[in-house]
Parts: C-alpha cells; structure tokens; sequence
C-alpha cells in the first residue's frame, strides 16, 4: 500500500482518482492546489505525487518545481488533458517522473504506481 497525494483543483476527478487508488489499496490525499499540496508534503511523508498540470494560479509545473527543491526524493508523475511539447520538456528538466493524460484509466494509474515504485 501506498500513501498518494494528489494535487488537482477539479474536485470531481479527485473523488473518482481517490476511488481508484482506495480500490487498489492506497491511500489515497488530495489537496486543491501547489499551496495545498506542498502543505501536505511538509506535514506527512508520500510514497508517489499526481499533479495536474493546469490548475489556476500556480500550476502543476510551479508544484513540480517547488515539491523537487524541498522533496527531491518524492517521485512526481503530472496529469494534464493538453499536450504541449514545451511544458513536456521544461517538466522533464524538473524531475517529473511520468505523466498521463485525462482521462486517467485505471490499468494506467496501477501501472504507473508500479513503474514509479517498483
């Protein structure tokens, strides 16, 4: 089992990502943006993090860039809907560790985690 944190600001889609991880036996957090999400870093330790990459105010590559300078060892896997090679590429020289794209699917997500944390 894995303690998660997911960072996104659709409150709908971290009910059904945290159904997801609770029925593959994790334990699932969600926090509704970067400021939240680094809280949460600081207050507990995360096996894994899923952010989303669009979010208002501070997005999922500010989250990225912060949780690496304070939790380099806290593996970060970003979600977004858009592709965008630049984005890619600058998350990438962040120290993403995967992305996926929504709409997730479970086989993907449990793939992912397996991937991330061997």
């Amino acid at each position: 089992m894995a303690k998660i944190l997911l960072v996104d600001d659709d409150v709908e889609f971290g009910i059904a990502f945290s159904k997801i991880l609770k029925g593959e036996g994790h334990q699932p957090s969600t926090a509704l943006n970067t400021a939240e999400g680094l809280d949460a870093l600081r207050k507990e330790r995360f096996d894994i993090v899923f952010a989303d990459l669009s979010m208002p105010g501070e997005n999922g590559l500010i989250f990225l860039e912060k949780s690496k300078k304070e939790f380099p060892d806290t593996p970060v896997v970003m979600i977004t809907a858009f592709g965008d090679w630049d984005i890619y590429a600058k998350a990438i020289e962040a120290g993403v560790s995967k992305f996926v794209n929504k709409p997730v699917k479970r086989e993907e997500v449990v793939q992912i985690i397996k991937d991330v944390l061997g």
